[in-house]
């Protein structure tokens, strides 16, 4: 029974092999260190609408005009008072932040989550005292440190509340230190909810102290991202913006290829013509070749695996036979 059990050992060794995932390229990421806060346009990137987790704005990054959201409820979805709406990625771990926050009878009220761009243009311009008349701003330095220009706001993701508690009458600086706002700067996290701008971050996030604005990343990246013990912006620049420190876009990885020698066939007069229109562009019915690094157009420790279940196979089928003469 020795052979067999020896068998046995290389079929599971083999099946291992099988379940190696092949080599893959990391995915761009951010190239640089963190950018300074500066008045800029850049579009971010990603961007997308289900980029909502990963997507980064900021004094410098922008979702642009046209982005909105498809898939906006009412914050009331999430059993949360107050109006508004917010994305429906959100609204389960909203509802259940709100239910335990209850429990701990700190309910929440949602004072302002999404926001248009229209809707953060006329805020911001309030807040910065444009004047359409002489086009001109009197109060910009100010504003800018406690609002976003449109398209740079993260209520415009959809997955933002800027959040007070039950009789509050607005937004306090001092919200933090309440039971509600204590409650939610312990554990929100837990529910996939982070505060953007941390007390005495402002160099790192551009935006001074908002101790009543979380921003939603799912339960799983929100760890990650607390664990961490970095701001929500230096961790999605570091991890998942796909630009370097001037704002270029991060070009993909291109895998190298070895060169194949393939020997150059000897053409006859009457072939010259249609090699020419052949070298002209891609061949349609050219095989690909193998990458670097694979056996036979296979990954090493796919074909390494399927050697071993042949000769695992053939030595069965003969331990077997001895087996059956012996037997006999």
């Amino acid at each position: 029974m020795r052979p067999l059990r020896v068998l046995a050992a290389a079929v599971m060794l083999a099946a291992g092999l099988l379940m190696v995932p092949a080599a893959t390229p990391n995915p761009a990421t951010a190239i640089g260190p963190l950018p300074e806060c500066k008045l800029e346009d850049h579009l971010t990137d990603p961007r997308g609408y289900d980029d909502w987790a990963t997507t980064l704005v900021d004094w410098n990054l922008s979702v642009g005009k046209d982005y909105k959201p498809p898939d906006l409820v009412s914050v009331r979805t999430g059993s949360v008072g107050g109006g508004g709406s917010v994305r429906k990625v959100a609204a389960e771990d909203l509802e259940a932040m709100a239910a335990a926050a209850r429990k701990n009878g700190t309910p929440l009220v949602a004072w302002s989550p999404y926001r248009s761009y229209s809707q953060q243009e006329k805020l911001f311009n309030g807040y910065a005292g444009w004047n359409s008349e002489t086009q001109t701003y009197s109060n910009f330095d100010s504003a800018i440190k406690f609002s976003a220009r449109p398209g740079h706001s993260e209520h415009q993701l959809g997955v933002v509340i800027d959040f007070v508690a039950v009789g509050d009458k607005g937004l306090t600086s001092n919200w933090e230190v309440t039971r509600t706002g204590g409650w939610m700067a312990r554990n929100a996290w837990k529910y996939g909810w982070l505060m953007s701008y941390p007390k005495g971050k402002q160099d790192l996030v551009c935006y001074s102290y908002e101790p009543w604005h979380y921003r939603y990343y799912g339960r799983e990246l929100a760890k990650k991202i607390h664990d961490s013990g970095l701001t929500p912006r230096e961790y999605l620049w570091a991890n998942f913006t796909q630009l370097d420190s001037s704002f270029q876009p991060v070009p993909t990885p291109t895998p190298v290829l070895t060169p194949t020698l393939v020997p150059t066939p000897t053409l006859l007069p009457s072939t010259v013509a249609s090699q020419a229109a052949v070298t002209a562009g891609p061949d349609a019915t050219a095989s690909p070749t193998s990458p670097a690094g694979t056996w036979f157009g296979l990954d090493p420790a796919v074909a390494i695996a399927g050697i071993l279940i042949v000769l695992a196979s053939i030595g069965l089928v003969f331990a077997l036979g001895r087996a059956r003469q012996r037997s006999t």
